[in-house]
């Protein structure tokens, strides 16, 4: 792969780039506590999405023939970078497709439920997380039991963003009597379906929030089965490798806003008659923040790139997700600490900043989880030194 991106990745960087530094950078000083676009007022978000749609963005994973943008895994991350380095209206930009939808869906299930979503009507939700196997898509434990004309579901889903608003939710459960990667089969389970409620609210360090997802006796037709039962493991795995890469991307632009912030506030702040950026110990946070981010970008783009040209980079998804979500960590730390109190106050997006790179190495697989899955590749022989 040639290390610079291809012309028209680069012009698509620099039109997000623009956008994000023209549109949503004055917001964060009027929406300091605004995680997401859904919070944001509706004078304000309306004029935004359309914007997004005029730079052709809206949908960025959605196929072109369905309405979407047809982006490339390498310019998706590209635009996830750019757009992660402001605060403001992340979620703006929070995918309105789901694959699990649109590779196992009906044709009648795609017309209700994916087609009114890429067209802004309303949105969905995904269900994996359990109380007992939040990063361990192979171990849930919900289960699904066929009955006359459909089936039952019962069991609890956690950590689930958007829930309370959601039309319908994409639910993963266990045919009784399966274990591990045998068995799981994906259900849509619509707002209001009796047995089906939304629990208790679990706010999260960032703001945003999650909710608790219950099942009891919570009756489906048929119509309602995403796929075949038990061939659920496939889908639910490459929805999971997608998130990692752009959680990895996410973490490259919020990192990068962060160094750049760090650099301008060293020369600009003096202690003893010099610059703060004259000091050794300053130097060293810079230059240590400057190559851990030059490699996660490396290491972002390569891994898009292969996984794109159909190769398999299940080994190196889990690498990024584990170094760019504790590279993230260490900048955004660096940066507080350059900045000293100021760091700490919220006149600055750097506090912001710091409580909203913590859960990634949480989401879409744990980094003790990912080295895990790294070291049994290895050991396994999937994956060699140099490839």
């Amino acid at each position: 792969m040639d290390s610079n991106l291809p012309e028209e990745t680069q012009l698509l960087k620099n039109t997000v780039r623009r956008f994000v530094e023209t549109e949503l950078i004055p917001l964060e000083r009027s929406l300091p506590d605004r995680p997401n676009s859904h919070d944001l007022p509706t004078d304000i978000r309306q004029p935004l999405e359309k914007k997004i749609r005029d730079l052709g963005l809206w949908a960025m994973e959605a196929p072109e023939d369905i309405g979407g943008a047809g982006l490339s895994i390498l310019n998706h991350c590209v635009v996830m970078e750019e757009a992660y380095r402001s605060t403001a209206g992340r979620c703006l930009w929070t995918s309105l497709f789901f694959p699990v939808l649109h590779k196992l869906g009906t044709e009648a299930q795609k017309q209700k439920y994916l087609m009114p979503g890429l067209r802004g009507e309303f949105h969905g939700a995904s269900a994996f997380s359990e109380p007992g196997a939040a990063g361990d898509l192979a171990g849930i434990q919900a289960s699904c039991v066929r009955a006359a004309g459909g089936w039952v579901l019962n069991g609890t889903k956690c950590w689930i963003s958007f829930a309370k608003t959601a039309r319908y939710v994409l639910v993963l459960t266990r045919l009784q009597g399966t274990k591990r990667h045998e068995g799981l089969t994906w259900f849509i389970v619509d707002a209001g379906t009796p047995g089906f409620t939304v629990g208790r609210q679990q706010r999260m360090i960032h703001g945003q929030s999650t909710y608790e997802l219950i099942l009891q006796d919570c009756f489906v037709p048929d119509s309602q089965l995403l796929g075949e039962p038990g061939q659920g493991w496939a889908a639910g795995e490459t929805a999971l490798y997608r998130g990692r890469v752009t959680i990895s991307a996410r973490a490259i632009g919020i990192a990068g806003r962060c160094f750049d912030l760090m650099v301008e506030y060293s020369k600009q702040r003096y202690t003893f008659g010099q610059p703060i950026s004259s000091r050794q110990a300053i130097q060293w946070m810079i230059a240590d923040s400057a190559m851990e981010l030059h490699a996660s970008r490396l290491m972002v783009y390569d891994a898009a790139w292969r996984a794109q040209n159909g190769q398999d980079v299940r080994t190196q998804m889990a690498m990024i997700k584990t170094y760019t979500s504790e590279m993230v960590g260490r900048v955004v730390d660096r940066a507080v600490q350059v900045h000293g109190a100021a760091g700490l106050s919220d006149e600055t997006i750097i506090e912001r900043c710091y409580r909203d790179v913590r859960p990634m190495r949480i989401y879409e697989g744990t980094s003790e989880a990912m080295r895990s899955v790294i070291a049994r590749n290895i050991l396994a022989q999937n994956f060699m030194s140099g490839q």
